[in-house]
């Protein structure tokens, strides 16, 4: 109907629904080209693939002060992954924390850091 160019609020009028609900599916279809429902729950698909884990290590390697976000800029930037695939900033971080190990960590409580001192 709206490809015919019947107004919005002659359609919700028309199909007895509400100039929201018109608004909402027609927002979808020019968007997806589809009217059918997003998905509601369920599981991402995996961003953290092989080849971006090893990218953020490199990148991490290269410069261990980058930041999360400097890394998902750069991994867009390199062509590594497209917005609908590139890896969330807190993604990124336990990326970091749990698969990349990092060369040393130096313990928070100071000890071990001075010889001779017990």
């Amino acid at each position: 109907m709206a490809h015919q160019g019947v107004r919005p609020c002659d359609i919700s009028r028309q199909l007895r629904v509400s100039h929201g609900c018109v608004s909402k599916i027609l927002g979808r279809y020019y968007e997806t080209g589809s009217i059918k429902p997003g998905v509601i729950g369920g599981s991402k698909p995996k961003v953290a693939t092989p080849k971006v884990v090893e990218k953020i290590a490199e990148y991490k390697r290269q410069n261990p002060t980058m930041f999360a976000w400097e890394i998902r800029d750069r991994l867009l930037a390199e062509g590594v992954c497209d917005s609908d695939t590139v890896p969330s900033v807190s993604s990124i971080n336990r990326i970091i924390r749990t698969k990349v190990q990092q060369p040393f960590n130096l313990p928070l409580d100071g000890k071990g850091l001075s010889p001779g001192h017990t």
